[in-house]
This record gives C-alpha cells, sequence and structure tokens, in this order.
C-alpha cells in the first residue's frame, strides 16, 4: 500500500514538472557515471575541435601565438595546386574504392552465405585481413609489391613470363594509386564481409523460395529480392566506407615510407597534406582551415547520402 502511494506521489510530482527527491537522486547518479566519457568528449574531443576552427582563422606556427587573418587561410587553400590535387585524388579514391569494397566484400559474403563445417574455415580466413594492423598489413603488401625482381608478385610474373621487367607497384605514380586499391580491398572486405553476411542470413528464406517457385533466376531473385531487403546494410556500409576512405592516412603514409605523398605525390591524399603542413612545416593555422574543409565535405557527402536514402533504403516492417 505504501509503494502504491509513493508511486501516486512520484507521478503528481512528474505532473507538476517537479522532480522528487529519488529521481534527483537517481538523476545525480546517472550524470557521476557517465562524467568520463562526457568529460573525455569536452577535453579530447569538441575541445581541440572548435580550437582548431578558431585556428583555421588565425596564422599560427606552435612557436608563436596565434594571430587573426580572418579567411586568408581559406582563400589560399582553393589558390593552392598541391591542395587541389590533394583533394582530387582524395575523392578518386573515394570514388573509386568504397563501391570496390561494397561489391567485393558483398561477394565474398553470397559465396559464403551457405551451410557446413568448410564454410565457417573459409569465413574465419577472409575475416583475417580485418584484424591485422594496418602498419602491419602496409609494411606486408610493400615487401609484396616491391618494385624488385625479388618482391613475391613480380618473383612470381616474372617465373611466368608475364612480365619482362619488374613492375614499380608503389615506386611508380603511374601504378602507385592502383596498387594502393588492391591493399584497400584486401583489408577491407574481410571486415564488411561479416556485416553482409549478418546481412544476408536475416533474408526470409520463404520470400527467397517463393520468387524460385515463380521461376525467377538467381540474379532475378538477388536484384529483386535479396538487394532490396539489405539496402539498410548497403546503406550503413556506404556511409561508413565513405568516411573512412575522406580520412585514409596511415596506409599511404607507411607506404610512402614517411615521405609524404611519395612517389611524386600520387599518394598525397588530403589527410598527408594537412599532416605535412601542421607537423613539417609548422602552419597550423593553415593545416586547421584543411581539415575543415575536409570535415565539410564529409558532412555535406553523409547528409547528401542521408537525404536520398528515403528513395532507396527499405526497411522490413515500417510504412513509408
Amino acid at each position: 500500500m505504501a509503494s502504491v502511494v509513493l508511486l501516486r506521489g512520484d507521478q503528481s510530482t512528474s505532473r507538476r514538472g517537479r522532480l522528487s527527491r529519488q529521481q534527483r537522486k537517481r538523476l545525480r547518479e546517472g550524470y557521476l557515471f557517465i562524467s568520463p566519457v562526457l568529460l573525455g568528449l569536452v577535453l579530447w574531443v569538441f575541445g581541440p575541435m572548435f580550437l582548431s576552427l578558431y585556428y583555421s582563422f588565425t596564422s599560427y606556427n606552435v612557436l608563436q601565438a596565434p594571430k587573426w587573418i580572418g579567411l586568408a587561410n581559406y582563400r589560399q587553400l582553393f589558390n593552392d595546386p598541391v591542395f587541389l590535387h590533394s583533394f582530387k585524388i582524395t575523392l578518386l579514391y573515394a570514388a573509386v574504392s568504397v563501391p570496390g569494397s561494397l561489391v567485393i566484400g558483398l561477394g565474398i559474403a553470397l559465396l559464403l552465405n551457405r551451410p557446413g563445417k568448410a564454410i565457417r574455415l573459409y569465413r574465419t580466413v577472409f575475416y583475417i585481413p580485418a584484424v591485422i594492423p594496418i602498419v602491419a598489413g602496409a609494411e606486408l603488401w610493400t615487401t609484396m609489391l616491391s618494385g624488385s625482381q625479388y618482391g613475391v608478385v613480380n618473383y612470381i610474373l616474372l617465373q611466368l613470363g608475364v612480365v619482362s621487367n619488374p613492375i614499380p607497384f608503389f615506386n611508380s605514380p603511374a601504378t602507385a594509386f592502383w596498387s594502393l586499391l588492391i591493399l584497400v580491398f584486401w583489408g577491407s572486405a574481410g571486415g564488411s564481409m561479416i556485416i553482409w553476411l549478418a546481412a544476408l542470413q536475416s533474408v526470409p528464406r520463404d520470400l527467397l523460395e517463393a520468387s524460385e517457385v515463380d521461376g525467377a533466376g538467381v540474379l532475378r531473385r538477388l536484384w529483386s529480392v535479396v538487394v532490396p531487403l539489405i539496402t539498410p546494410t548497403i546503406f550503413f556500409n556506404l556511409v561508413l566506407g565513405m568516411i573512412t576512405a575522406l580520412q585514409t592516412f596511415a596506409t599511404n603514409f607507411v607506404i610512402s615510407g614517411g615521405d609524404t605523398g611519395a612517389p611524386l605525390g600520387a599518394l598525397d591524399f588530403a589527410n598527408i597534406f594537412i599532416y605535412r603542413q601542421a607537423f613539417g612545416n609548422f602552419e597550423m593555422g593553415y593545416a586547421s582551415a584543411a581539415a575543415w574543409v575536409m570535415f565539410a565535405v564529409i558532412l555535406v557527402l553523409t547528409l547528401l547520402v542521408f537525404r536520398t536514402s528515403r528513395r532507396w533504403v527499405f526497411y522490413v516492417g515500417t510504412s513509408r
């Protein structure tokens, strides 16, 4: 009886817009438990973000106090051929790597979406590249794709007579960019494969069986039944892959051996440009402006994908 009276009292205080003593206590305890996360966000995420936004309007070389210069850094960026080149190849990289990773990951998941004990082994093998550290994977592929005749890939190609001279995979601006994509597809396909596999296994079997009875072939079932039902997963992988691709740094930095953008600027992506300006030239204001330009591009593209998702993403059990 007392609990009922207490419950009614809590409800009455809520209706009056005031919290009871018990509710205030729980609220304080809740904020206390999440305070480390909130403090970390303020100190290590939002604080540096807004500080870099301020620096982007200043001339700041770390050794001297920031000097306000307004939009000069942004005007200089859009007239800087080096930045425009970095921006261009970053967009090209995202335009090629994101769809390629989606298609390869989905293709592997389709092959592995079947029962059997051996399938578990294959799933593990394909997933291993996703857990290998980026630096280790980059060093591995740099060794395998060495431009000398002793590189693993060049040695095999020379022995088979496919080529007469070693291919300078990461040593030539004509091949470095496309060789990087091999490494990216190898590392990203396995991670997305797990997500694709979960989406494929959530497709109702009765729909697939009904379409098969109606005479739909494999490709028709894939396009008309499977793909519409996994569009939420396509949307998730697309957004995540796009954001990751536009922020790539570690892989091409390791491949170039610390010589940012080598060879001849072929791997000089936007984040490499920002790193060089900030920690090579100590132009923190200029680097901050470039970082915020990339942030704006990523934000606009992400919002565009979210906006268009209403037309092609379908959620089972929800009305549109």
